[in-house]
């Protein structure tokens, strides 16, 4: 299929995710390799991102296509109260890698899935309903998620979730709570601690943080303030 017949075909039948649809301008890829994409026509373009960090070792590695090609010939599709050598596998290796006392996981096929059971979990756990998330985030973009979701890419989709507190973060870039990394973040946790107050403690069940906020613009944290 040419470049023009797979942009017209996926254009007029199908939806792009965080786009209007009428301005998209998709890449036609065909296939890909190490860290290169390609077009039908051979365009070549290198893929800076990684598909948002997905294929961070490259595009068909050997040892990823074998082991996808075994699983599916040995077991394509498992119902999630089944236990399986792969699973088994997975949590014992999980279990000796994370410190402490975090050695029982809970499997999901994405970061908005993630997040969802999160809030389940968190909810459930605590029997508290407030969330609190910062301005500066994307956590995914199913419902609860995007809720979650601080930047306005969420305004469409409001009023959302109830339950969620959003709170500014220190950002690195504007100095809005102070000059330096230990002023920022001795300003922006007594605010977040005010907040906590307002809000009343015993309603709030978790806060969601990105160690490094990605797509709302590579935001570290201070020095100090995860401690």
């Amino acid at each position: 299929m040419s470049s023009k017949d797979m942009i017209d075909a996926c254009m007029k039948h199908s939806l792009f995710s965080w786009s209007a649809t009428g301005k998209v301008d998709p890449i036609p890829v065909a296939r890909a390799e190490g860290i290169y994409l390609y077009g039908p026509e051979g365009q070549r373009w290198i893929d800076w991102n990684s598909q948002l960090m997905s294929v961070n070792i490259g595009h068909g590695h050997p040892k990823v296509i074998k082991a996808i090609q075994d699983q599916a010939a040995q077991l394509a599709y498992a119902y999630p109260g089944m236990a399986t050598e792969i699973r088994a596998k997975l949590s014992l290796r999980l279990a000796e890698l994370v410190p402490g006392d975090l050695n029982t996981f809970f499997y999901c096929l994405g970061g908005a899935e993630a997040n969802e059971n999160a809030i389940k979990a968190a909810r459930m756990f605590t029997g508290r309903h407030k969330i609190l998330v910062r301005y500066r985030s994307y956590h995914g973009a199913t419902h609860g998620a995007i809720t979650l979701t601080g930047d306005p890419r969420r305004w469409p989709t409001e009023p959302g979730m109830p339950g969620v507190v959003r709170v500014m973060d220190p950002r690195p870039y504007d100095y809005s709570f102070g000059a330096s990394d230990e002023e920022i973040v001795r300003n922006n946790l007594t605010y977040l601690e005010e907040v906590i107050q307002y809000e009343g403690p015993k309603n709030i069940a978790a806060m969601f943080i990105e160690t490094v906020t990605g797509t709302n613009g590579i935001l570290p944290p201070p020095k100090g303030y995860l401690k």
